[in-house]
């Protein structure tokens, strides 16, 4: 085995945690692992095994996972065959059989998620090492603690050179700014599985603003937008703007329910100052790949709107602006 390379913060979390479920998939009969977080209800797959059954990414509600059952229900956490087990066999997802589970827990005791196993195959006897699983489970919540506590220091330095970085007519975090922030929030949702979203604000009709009222209107119409943005800003956000009219906001810490309140601010926001604009949003996925593909789906997101805001003022779907 190669040794890892010399690293902090979330590149070392995620090169243990992908080492321990490579690790688990070769020595056990269980075809999956993976180590999954367990947020706002959620269950994230964060580091999993090049297998058939889950994914990066994936995510399912939390009371619809075996490891709920396991961890909460205190169901067995080592299952032959989850289809005939009178614990399991009510809940059928893909084409499990077989199951292990052990909870990651901080050092102050405090849940993370879980090291869990879906095989394709029952275990027909075969033994997994629940002693083993435990250990592994601990030093992946002991490693978690490190990880974060190494990487503090250096994401303040990080943040603080982002949102230096300045747009000179609005004052707001420009777009080399703003692709700092998305990385690092795009690497620690893929590495923790942290919660944050991308709010994208684009402005109507700025186009018909320059050419009626010239270029100096339209400038002022900008220092307004991001006027009022800064003014719903909640702790969490961080607003740039990207380019010519468009506005984005990183909004961390948000719960994906809570998303649409966040969005409401924003809109109301800008509609109090009289500005009209479109709007688009996407969660920052677990292996987004390119860092940015949670800005694409937002602006997928904002251009649906803004065909919907056209269709409702009886408008022809030209081009954007």
């Amino acid at each position: 085995m190669e040794p890892l390379a010399p690293a902090t913060g979330t590149d070392t979390f995620s090169a243990v945690a992908n080492r321990v479920v490579e690790y688990l998939r070769r020595s056990t009969p269980i075809s999956d692992w993976s180590v999954n977080r367990r947020i706002e209800g959620e269950q994230v797959f964060l580091h999993t095994t090049k297998g058939t059954l889950v994914r990066v990414g994936d995510r399912r509600p939390w009371d619809q996972s075996y490891c709920h059952r396991a961890f909460d229900l205190g169901a067995d956490a080592i299952v032959d065959d989850v289809t005939t087990h009178p614990q399991y066999s009510d809940l059928r997802i893909g084409a499990t059989r077989s199951y292990a589970g052990v909870p990651i827990r901080d050092p102050e005791g405090e849940m993370f998620g879980m090291l869990c196993g879906l095989g394709v195959d029952p275990l027909d006897g075969a033994e997994v090492d629940a002693e083993l699983l435990a250990v592994l489970g601990d030093l992946l919540g002991a490693h978690l603690s490190l990880a974060r506590r190494a990487e503090s220091g250096d994401r303040q330095r990080r943040t603080a050179e982002a949102l230096s970085q300045t747009d000179a007519l609005t004052g707001l975090v420009n777009r080399r700014g703003w692709d700092s922030v998305l990385a690092d929030a795009a690497v620690r949702a893929s590495a923790y599985g942290d919660l944050a979203a991308v709010v994208l604000c684009d402005l109507d009709r700025m186009k018909e603003v320059n050419d009626r009222e010239g270029h100096a209107a339209g400038d002022a119409l900008l220092q307004r937008t991001a006027h009022a943005l800064t003014g719903a800003r909640g702790s969490h956000d961080t607003i740039a703007r990207y380019g010519g009219d468009e506005f984005v906001v990183l909004v961390e810490d948000v719960s994906p329910r809570l998303l649409s309140q966040t969005l409401q601010r924003y809109r109301d926001a800008l509609a109090h100052e009289g500005v009209e604009a479109s709007f688009g949003w996407s969660l920052v996925f677990p292996g987004d790949e390119p860092v940015d593909l949670a800005f694409q789906r937002a602006d997928r997101s904002m251009y649906e709107d803004k065909r919907a805001r056209r269709a409702a003022r009886r408008e022809p779907d030209t081009a954007a602006g």
